[in-house]
Parts: structure tokens; C-alpha cells; sequence
């Protein structure tokens, strides 16, 4: 310090040599002595014009070195050096450049004549003169070009000169300030690679700084580093460590060991470490991808801190850092966040970028500082580039920050600028529209064509993203998706599995038919499942089931995948795998039943959509899972509220299509779809019409609402949609015409939409409603005429049994129907063979081609029809007046076993079919007879009337049953009609029942207050019924309200007799013959019964039975002619019977003459007298 006291006190009488070369001195011996620099910086500035240029330039090199601030001095020797450039030696001349820029001191005007002084002398300039002028004008950011070409033309020649410092700060001077110079680049990387044990650490980490900054690919000098630098990096400074990092992140540069060996150096010492040496590191780290979770742990800790003295850019770096390598600091980001919201003014626009971007890859939830950079960025869109208006973008979108102004904005400043993002940006700002539910067809628009003509650009990453964007987001963008599945079709081995599934689920949400794509998507994805992630297998198969792409080895290969990964699959996966294999009609009922088993343990973590999405996929599939279903019933109650529309229609169908019993989920959602019928589109509501109805809930409510809600929208509903809802008020028997007559107006006009299904339950809906509808049944006999060919067997069945059912006269129809029908009957299940039987019976059409063929195909097949059907089968035939004895013997055969099955009604229709048709079936009518009395408490009057009519037809004795029967019909009498009556009446008669004379009365009471409402056939039978009253019971004849109508009765019976025969006129002509004379040909005895041939003197008569008189195919006689021939006994008559089947086997005259005389003495002459 003496000598430094001393200098100063002579400091004034130095020249400048002396000043100067003190001032070297010291700076030079790193000596602290701010006393003589102050000194000798006066004494310099009052005489620098007697400096020299090397004094000069000494003089402002020794204040930098000793870090001594005079800015008056420097401002002195830019002045004078201006003037004198000239004279600066090119030493003088670095030297000088070297000190202003080292001092921060800033002078445009000398830096300008430096740069034209130093271009003239170059050649002069020795290798540390270049590198160091290079070095000071890429630190002061001084644009020279044109001296830079220069210095690069310069060093280029003379590298091997430099010594390693030179070489490096050439470089980093060339890079620093931006310019391109590959050939300096090419031969610097020659000359340092054989040198680089030379270099000193922060040589070799400015060095690869350089060559990373510039962008300047040297994979053998970057060995050569990393070799050289790995065994010394114990002697790197803090930002040696963190530069060397950067670089060979920057270069992509594959360098696991040095990174290693970083890692282990910078651990131990990051205390040393400045706020950007610490961002740089965990930057480089996270962008060459490198593992390292001691080091991101301590430079969290080191972080944490000391953020207060990190820049906005520090900040962001440390952010985008941690969130790219996904380590979990939570801590770390709260503090960050902390301290970027009060400078987020300072940040420039890449680092609001890159920190939201990190927050919401990190999932922090940060709203406050989301919201503060949202208003941050707003203002300042215009500043960021394209990338950083798509991370911007995907931030928010991520983070599901609700930031419309923002997006707003984002949208504005991105579509005017498209031209300039790159394939990546493209896709991230769709896929962040898409993702924030942000309208913006303006910029989706922009970029579907700012993207068509740049596709080959894109990676498959973006190819995927773009789709998905574009899906999503529900753009029409038909060409957009033509190129994309052109580039991916060619790519699709470089897709990884997301994106495989993510350009697959894109085109299939978009509806976009690409059958080559999905193709070759299943080609590339069947040999790769393994790869997939849950997510993945559950979206590929969504994808082909939704866009109905035949892909069985595909959903093969998924289902083996899935079945031994389903503990990693989330509910929505597991929903939407079963969903998918239930549309795409796969069978894989080991992945359904896994899927069943991994469901159960976790409902509770379903969201609505997931539960009625499984529910849906295991009733479409028919997988029998009564314990899945039971969980989904119990799980659903609580949360129904937050069931949308669609969840609950769909839970709805799915438990009515399972037919799973589940009266406390029907009733919660009744309850819950009463209050919000409003939001329920079309289709909801006709699917929870259709599974109220499948599943035989009374719910007159919640149909009354779902009546008022449709009426008014039915216009909106397609084809479908109007026939589920017709249907499902007709099953559940809601009365609602107004409802259905607005449904016919509406399909009445759109029946050429319908497909042939919905126009025979359409059909079928009216006529079981009993709705007159005409006009409708018309339209839809046209319709159905011209496609018929298109029906299936059970629409064909179901459209004649509507028409039939309804009455409507449609021949045409019925014609091509049964042509129809005939030729597909092997096609028909047994409930399409009986309705269709039961239709053209019913609606009395002749068709004997088509009874004949079903008569053909049925008796082989019986034991596929329930009792309803073997009842119906017979019922059309015996109504269509069809012998069909092989078919009966069938029915026959096949009934008494499922007796048990049959409904009341089938009961009696079966008696009623076989009474009709006349045929005798013992052991079918004993089983009946057994089997029905127990049950009449279900049979209604016109059941009890034709079980009653049926056996007496047959003439079948069944007193028990004829019992009970009047004991069930006595106390419902006031439910029969008139004909339930005259039946009832007549076969009580006809089988001789005498058991209570006051049954009879109670029904001839009723007959007679409105005889005038019967036909002849009902007069005629209680005409019957009035004789065998009078005959049994002649006392209380007067109780016989129907006695004082006798004449009206007997007139009625009379018009029903048959006109003679030809077998009757034969027989009177041989009576002639044989002298059986006189008789009366068609004699009317007084109470009215007809006689063929008659002597009424003597009360005989010969009645000629021909085959009506008999059971079909035997001698039995039927319940009507032995009714007759009872009454005529107990009227005295005797009566020969001549029966067909023996007069037709006598074989002329002689034998028929022969024939009478026998039976006339036969019966005639033991008569009585």
C-alpha cells in the first residue's frame, strides 16, 4: 500500500507514459488501490492529449481489469481516441474495444470507427487481436457484418495460430452475435478437436456454448468435448457447468456419461450456483431428457430460497424445467408462483409462455397466477411468437383455466399470423381450442387451410392432434381430413399408440369415412397393443365401433390386451371397451365378464356417463351380469340428479333390455326425468318412453309428461324415434290421442324415411292402440307395398297383424304379403308364423298357398312356440276355415304337457280353434278340462262363453268343468254380451247341464232386454237354449223370460237351417222307392226344428247327417246335431239317421233300397207307439 500512496502523490508529475503503465501495473497485479485509480483518472483526463494510442488504450484496459468505474475517463478516451484511430495499433485497437465493452461503457460513434479502422488492417491484426475485436463487438451487441465477414475470412486462415482461448472466444463472439458463418464454424470445430486438451474448462464450455448457440452441427468436436470435459469437470466454475449443459442439450447431443458426471459435480455445489447458472442446468437436464432426480431434488431446495434474486426468464426456465422431466415439486412451484406475480410486468412474452405452460403440465392448480398472466399476455399478443401463442394457448386449454378474453385474443393475433407457425403450432392451438370449448370457427377455418397445404410437414404427433382438434371441436373440415389420412396412410409405422388412437378416434367422431386409414390403422395397431396404454386400447376400439369398421382380428388382439391390464384401467375406460365391443357386435364374453368383475370393486368411482355407458354396453351385448347390474341399480340411486338427460335414458333401456328387475332405480328415475323433461332431446325421450314400457313400469306421470314434451317436438324426432315412442305408449296402454295423432302426421309425411322395421311397428302401434288413423295405414300400406322385399320376417308379421288388428282393408297389401311370406317361411320364428296365420284370419283374406305352407312348416317345429302362439296358429286356422288335420294333431300333441303355460285366453282359444275347425282331440280337451276350473277367476265372459261353446260343439261331457263355469259366469253375468250370453246359454243346453234351472233364467233375462241388438245365429242358439228350458223345467216356464219371444226365436232358427242337399233329395227319392210314404220333405214341427224327410202323424222322421253333422275325419256325431237329436226325442219324434259316410259306400239303387228297408224296420218297429 506504501507504494501505492506513494504513486499517487506523484501521480501529478507522471507523463503518460508513467500514468499509463502504473495503472497496467497494478491492474495487472490485481492489486486493490481505488485512492490511485481515482488519482491517476484525473491526472489522465486532463491530459489525454498527450497520450499515445497504446497509452490510450492501456490506460482504459487496466481501469476494466481493476474494476474501476470512471466514466468521465472513458467518456475522455472515446473522444480522443476518435480522432486518432488511425494511429492505434491493431492491439490498440482490440485492446480498446476490449475495455468499452468490459466497462458496460456505451459509444456507438467509437465502436463505429473501430469497426472502420480494424476493416482496413485485418491482415495486420494478430490472432487474439481478431478474437478479441470478434469478442467486443458481439458483447456490446454492435451490428458490423460487414466486420465480421471480415474477421471471419481473416481467422479463418490463420487458426492454427490461435491459442485455445482465442478459439473459443471467436466462436462464442460469431454465435453471440447471430452470425452465420459455417465455414469459420466447420474449420474452428477442425482446429480445436485435436487441441481440446489444451483448452481450459471455460474454453471448452464457451466453446460448445458457441457451436450450440449458432445452431452448428460438429458431432465430432461435441465427442471431443464431452470426452475432454468428463475427467475435468471438478476444475468447472458454476456457469462452466451449467454452459457445457446447455450446449449439449441445445445440440440434442447424445452425452449420458458427462451428463452423469454433471449431475454428480453440480449436486455438491450448487450453493455456488447464480439464480441463471441453476435455471440453465435444470433446463438443460429437462430438455436433453436426462434422469436425474438427486439433482432436480437439491437445485428445488437451492431454488427455493432464493427466487427473489432470480430474473422473469430464471423463473420461467426453472418452471418449464422441473415440468418438462415431471418431477413433482410442489413446493417449488408455489414459491415460484409467488414470486412471478408481482413481476410478471418484467416478463417478456415467451416467459409468461413457457411458465403457464409449465404450471399446467405440472397440473398446479395456480389460478391466481393464471389469471394475472391471462391479463399480462392479453395486452401483449402482438410481442409473441407463433410458439408462443400456441403454448400460450395449450396453458390454459390444459389447465382448464376459463379464460375467454384470452383465448379471445389468442384467436385474433394467431389467424393473421398462421403463415408463420410451424406444423406443431398448428396443432397445439386447435387441439387448445378444441380442448377450452372455445368457439373460434374463424380460426379453426384458418387453420384447416393453413394446414391442408403444409401436411408433409407434419409429424405424426401433429397429424394426430390436428385430427383430434378438429373432432372435438365438431368442425366440418372434410378436406383437411382427406389430407390428413393421405400423409398418415404413408406414416403410420412412425405413429406411436397414442397417436394411433387419437387419429383413429378423430375420424370416427368426425364421421369421416376412411376405410383405407382405418385399415391400415388396424394392421399397425393389431401388432402393437402391447405398447398401448389402458386409455389407448379403450379409445381405439370406441374409434372402429363408432365409425362400423369390421375389424374382428383388431378387437381380437384388444380384448387379449385388456383382459390381463383391467386393474389399470380407469372407469372410463372400462366403459367405453364394453361399449365399444357391444357396438361393434364382438363376442368376447371372458373380456365382458372381467370387465363385469374390475367394474364391481369401483363403481362408486363411475361418473354418470360411465355407469349408463356399461349398463348400455352389457344389455346390448346380452351378457347376463345380474350382480354388475344390481351394483349399477344401487351405486346410480344417490347420484341420479347428476345424471344428464341422455345417462338417464340410457341407464333406462339398458336395464329394460336386460330385463333386470330394478323397481327403486325406475322409480329415481321417474322422479328425476319429471322435473327436467325440458332438456331431454328427441331421442331421450322415446328411449325412456321405450324402457319404461320394455320393463312394465307404471309410471302414468312421468308418460303423461313425456306425452306433453313430445307433442310438441315431434318434428325433431327421426324415423326411430317415432315409432319407439308409439310403441311404448301402446305397450304400456297410455291412453293418448292427441299425442298419437300427432305422431301420425308426422310419420305420414316422412314414411319414405322410415326403414321397414319402423313401418311395421308404426303400424303395430296404432292398430294395438285402436287408433283411427286411416290416413296414416294407407301411407303406410304404399310404403310397405314397394319394399316389401326389404322386410324381415318379423315386420311382415308385425305389418299384417296391424293391418288386421286395426281393420283397415288393404288386399293389395295382403297379396304381396302372403306372396312373400310363402316363399321365406323358413326365415319366420314360431311368433311370426301364428301372427302372420293370425293376421290373414283375422282379416278374412283367402290366401291358401300361404296357410298351406305354414300348415307345411309348423307341426315340425311346435316346440319353439310358447302357448300364445300354439293358440293363435290354431285359432287363424279354424277362423280361415283351413283343414289343416296334420297341424291340429300336432297342437293337439304338443298342448297338454304346457297347459300350465297357457294364459286364459289361450286356453280358450285353443277349445274355441279345435270346436271350429270340428276336430275331436280327447286327450287335449280331458287336459283342458282338468286344467281350467281352478283358473276361471281369470277368464273374462267372452273366455268363459267360448271354453263353455267349445266343448259343447264337441259334445264333450265335462260336467265339473261345466260347474264351475256357472259359478264364475253367475257373478260377472253383468260383464257378458249379448253373444257371450247366447253362447253360454246354448252350450249349457247343448250339454244337457240341468243342475239350476235359475242360471238359465238369470241369462234368458238378460238376452231379453235387447233382442233386437242379436243376429239369427244368437236368436237361433237361444232358441236352443228356451226348448231345452221348457222340456227340463215345464213348470217354471214363466220364469223363462225368452218363452213370450218364442215366435221371434223359432222365426231366427228357421232361417238358419240349410237348404236340402243333393245326398238329402237321394235319400227321399229311395224312401219313394221303398214305399215309405206319405212324408213331408223338409217338415217344420211346431217348436220350430226342421226334419229332412217327415210323417208327422206318427212322429217319425228320417234326417240325413251329412259331413257337418260329424267331428272332421270320424263317426262321431258333433254337440249340435246330438242337441238336435235329444230335443226331438224328449218331443217324442223317433228319427232314422242316415249318415253320408254309409250311403256313400252303397253302390246303386238296390243296395240303397236294401240299405233303408233294414233301417227303417230297425228303428221304426221297436218305436215307441
Amino acid at each position: 500500500m506504501a507504494l501505492a500512496d506513494a504513486c499517487r502523490q506523484c501521480s501529478r508529475e507522471f507523463n503518460p507514459q508513467e500514468l499509463a503503465n502504473t495503472a497496467w501495473a497494478f491492474a495487472t497485479a490485481r492489486i486493490d488501490a481505488p485512492e490511485l485509480f481515482a488519482a491517476i483518472a484525473g491526472a489522465v483526463s486532463s491530459r489525454l492529449g498527450e497520450f499515445n494510442p497504446q497509452e490510450l488504450a492501456s490506460t482504459a484496459w487496466a481501469f476494466v481489469t481493476a474494476r474501476i468505474d470512471a466514466p468521465e475517463l472513458f467518456a475522455a478516451i472515446a473522444g480522443a481516441a476518435l480522432s486518432r484511430l488511425g494511429e492505434f495499433s491493431p492491439q490498440d485497437v482490440a485492446n480498446t474495444a476490449w475495455a468499452f465493452v468490459t466497462a458496460r461503457i456505451d459509444a456507438p460513434q467509437l465502436f463505429a470507427a473501430i469497426a472502420g479502422a480494424a476493416l482496413s488492417r485485418l491482415g495486420e491484426f494478430n490472432p487474439q487481436d481478431l478474437a478479441n475485436t470478434a469478442w467486443a463487438f458481439a458483447t456490446a451487441r454492435i451490428e458490423a457484418p460487414q466486420l465480421f465477414a471480415a474477421i471471419a475470412g481473416a481467422a479463418s486462415a490463420r487458426l492454427g495460430d490461435f491459442n485455445p482461448q482465442g478459439l473459443a472466444n471467436i466462436a462464442w463472439a460469431f454465435a453471440t452475435a447471430r452470425m452465420d458463418a459455417p465455414e469459420l464454424f466447420a474449420a474452428i470445430a477442425g482446429v480445436a478437436t485435436s487441441r481440446l486438451g489444451e483448452f481450459n474448462p471455460q474454453d471448452l464450455a464457451n466453446t460448445a456454448w458457441a457451436f450450440a448457440t449458432a445452431r452448428v452441427e460438429a458431432p465430432q468436436l461435441f465427442a471431443a468435448i464431452a470426452g475432454a470435459a468428463s475427467a475435468r469437470l471438478g476444475e468447472f466454475n458454476p456457469q462452466g457447468l451449467a454452459n457445457i449443459a446447455w450446449a449439449f442439450s441445445t445440440t440434442r447431443m447424445d452425452a449420458p456419461e458427462l451428463f452423469a458426471a454433471i449431475a454428480g459435480v453440480a449436486s455438491s455445489r450448487l450453493g455456488k450456483f447464480n439464480p441463471q447458472n441453476l435455471a440453465n442446468t435444470a433446463w438443460a437436464f429437462a430438455t436433453a431428457r436426462i434422469e436425474a432426480p438427486q439433482l432436480f431434488a437439491a437445485i428445488a431446495g437451492a431454488v427455493s430460497s432464493r427466487l427473489g434474486e432470480f430474473k422473469p426468464q430464471d423463473l420461467a426456465n426453472t418452471s418449464w424445467a422441473f415440468a418438462t422431466v415431471r418431477i413433482d415439486a410442489p413446493e417449488l412451484f408455489a414459491a415460484i408462483a409467488r414470486a412471478a406475480l408481482s413481476r410478471l410486468g418484467e416478463f417478456k412474452p415467451q416467459d409468461l409462455a413457457n411458465t403457464a405452460w409449465a404450471f399446467a403440465t405440472e397440473r398446479i392448480d395456480a389460478p391466481e397466477l393464471f389469471a394475472a398472466i391471462a391479463g399480462a399476455a392479453s395486452a401483449r399478443l402482438g410481442e409473441f411468437y407463433p410458439q408462443g401463442l400456441a403454448n400460450m394457448a395449450w396453458a390454459f386449454a390444459t389447465a382448464r383455466v376459463d379464460a375467454r378474453e384470452l383465448f379471445a385474443a389468442i384467436a385474433g393475433a394467431a389467424s393473421a399470423r398462421l403463415g408463420e407457425f410451424n406444423p406443431q403450432g398448428l396443432a397445439n392451438m386447435a387441439w387448445a381450442f378444441a380442448t377450452a370449448r372455445m368457439d373460434a370457427r374463424e380460426l379453426f377455418a384458418a387453420i384447416a387451410g393453413a394446414a391442408s397445404a403444409r401436411l408433409g410437414e407434419f409429424n405424426p404427433q401433429g397429424l394426430a392432434n390436428i385430427s383430434w382438434a378438429f373432432a372435438t371441436a365438431r368442425i366440418d373440415a372434410p378436406e383437411l381430413f382427406a389430407g390428413i389420412a393421405g400423409a398418415a396412410l404413408s406414416r403410420l409405422g412412425e405413429f406411436n399408440p397414442q397417436g394411433l388412437a387419437n387419429i383413429a378416434w378423430a375420424f370416427a367422431t368426425a364421421r369421416i369415412d376412411a376405410p383405407e386409414l382405418f385399415a391400415a390403422i388396424a394392421g399397425v395397431a393389431s401388432s402393437r397393443l402391447g405398447e398401448f396404454i389402458p386409455q389407448g386400447l379403450a379409445n381405439i376400439a370406441w374409434a372402429f365401433a363408432t365409425a362400423r369398421i369390421d375389424a374382428p382380428e383388431l378387437f381380437a388382439g384388444i380384448a387379449g390386451a385388456t383382459l390381463s391390464r383391467l386393474g389399470e384401467f380407469n372407469p372410463q375406460d372400462l366403459a367405453n371397451t364394453s361399449w365399444a365391443f357391444a357396438t361393434a357386435r364382438i363376442d368376447a364374453p371372458e373380456l365382458f365378464a372381467g370387465i363385469a368383475g374390475a367394474a364391481l370393486s369401483r363403481l362408486g368411482e363411475f361418473s354418470p356417463q360411465d355407469v349408463a355407458n356399461t349398463a348400455w354396453a352389457f344389455a346390448t351385448a346380452r351378457i347376463d351380469a345380474s350382480e354388475l347390474f344390481a351394483g349399477i341399480a344401487g351405486s346410480a340411486l344417490s347420484p341420479l340428479g347428476e345424471f344428464n338427460p341422455q345417462n338417464l335414458a340410457n341407464t333406462a333401456w339398458a336395464f329394460a333390455t336386460a330385463r333386470i328387475d330394478a323397481p327403486e332405480l325406475f322409480a329415481g328415475i321417474a322422479g328425476v326425468a319429471l322435473s327436467r323433461l325440458g332438456e331431454f332431446n328427441p331421442q331421450d325421450l322415446a328411449n325412456t318412453a321405450w324402457a319404461f314400457a320394455t320393463a312394465r313400469i307404471e309410471a302414468p306421470q312421468l308418460f303423461a309428461a313425456i306425452a306433453g314434451a313430445a307433442s310438441s317436438r315431434l318434428g325433431e324426432f327421426n324415423p326411430q324415434g317415432l315409432t319407439n315412442i308409439a310403441w311404448a305408449f301402446a305397450t304400456a296402454r297410455i291412453d293418448a290421442p292427441e299425442l298419437f295423432a300427432v305422431i301420425a302426421g308426422a310419420a305420414s309425411s316422412r314414411l319414405g324415411e322410415f326403414n321397414p322395421q319402423g313401418l311395421a311397428i308404426i303400424a303395430w302401434a296404432f292398430a294395438t292402440t285402436r287408433m283411427d288413423a286411416s290416413e296414416l295405414f294407407a301411407a303406410i300400406a304404399g310404403a310397405a307395398l314397394s319394399r316389401l322385399g326389404e322386410f324381415n320376417p318379423q315386420g311382415l308379421a308385425n305389418i299384417a297383424w296391424a293391418f288386421a288388428t286395426a281393420r283397415i282393408d288393404a288386399p293389395e297389401l295382403f297379396a304381396a304379403i302372403a306372396a312373400m311370406a310363402a316363399s321365406r317361411l323358413d326365415e319366420f320364428n314360431s311368433q311370426g308364423l301364428a301372427n302372420v296365420a293370425w293376421a290373414f284370419a283375422t282379416a278374412r283374406i283367402e290366401a291358401p298357398q300361404l296357410f298351406a305352407a305354414i300348415a307345411g312348416a309348423s307341426p315340425s317345429r311346435l316346440d319353439e312356440f310358447n302357448s300364445q302362439g300354439l293358440a293363435n296358429v290354431a285359432w287363424a286356422f279354424a277362423t280361415a276355415g283351413i283343414e289343416a288335420p296334420r297341424l291340429f294333431a300336432a297342437i293337439a300333441g304338443a298342448s297338454p304337457s304346457r297347459l300350465d303355460e297357457f294364459d286364459s285366453q289361450g286356453l280358450a282359444n285353443v277349445a274355441w280353434a279345435f270346436a271350429t275347425a270340428g276336430i275331436e282331440a280327447p286327450r287335449l280337451f280331458a287336459a283342458i278340462a282338468s286344467a281350467s276350473p281352478s283358473r276361471l277367476d281369470e277368464f273374462d265372459p267372452r273366455e268363459l262363453s267360448n271354453m263353455a261353446w267349445a266343448f259343447a260343439t264337441l259334445g264333450i261331457e265335462a260336467p265339473k268343468l261345466f260347474d264351475a263355469i256357472a259359478l264364475a259366469a253367475r257373478l260377472r253375468l253383468d260383464k257378458f254380451n249379448r253373444q257371450n250370453i247366447a253362447n253360454t246359454a246354448w252350450a249349457f243346453a247343448c250339454v244337457d247341464w240341468r243342475k239350476d234351472p235359475e242360471f238359465f233364467a238369470e241369462l234368458a233375462n238378460i238376452a231379453a232386454t235387447d233382442l233386437d241388438a242379436l243376429d239369427d245365429r244368437d236368436l237361433s242358439q237361444f232358441h236352443s237354449a228356451s226348448l231345452h228350458f221348457s222340456l227340463e223345467w215345464p213348470n217354471r216356464r214363466s220364469s223363462f223370460s225368452l218363452t213370450q219371444h218364442r215366435k221371434m226365436l223359432q222365426e231366427a232358427y228357421q232361417r238358419q237351417d240349410p237348404s236340402p242337399s243333393q245326398l238329402q233329395r237321394d235319400v227321399a227319392t229311395a224312401l219313394d222307392r221303398v214305399g215309405w210314404t206319405p212324408y213331408v220333405f223338409e217338415h217344420v214341427t211346431e217348436e220350430g226344428l226342421s226334419l229332412d224327410m217327415a210323417q208327422p202323424d206318427t212322429k217319425r222322421a228320417v234326417e240325413v247327417d251329412g259331413p257337418y253333422h260329424f267331428l272332421k275325419g270320424t263317426r262321431v256325431q258333433n254337440g249340435s246335431t246330438r242337441f238336435k237329436s235329444r230335443l226331438l226325442r224328449r218331443l217324442g219324434w223317433d228319427v232314422l239317421r242316415v249318415p253320408f259316410f254309409e250311403w256313400g259306400c252303397l253302390d246303386g239303387e238296390r243296395e240303397q233300397d236294401s240299405y233303408l228297408q233294414d233301417r227303417l224296420h230297425a228303428v221304426f218297429a221297436t218305436a215307441r207307439p
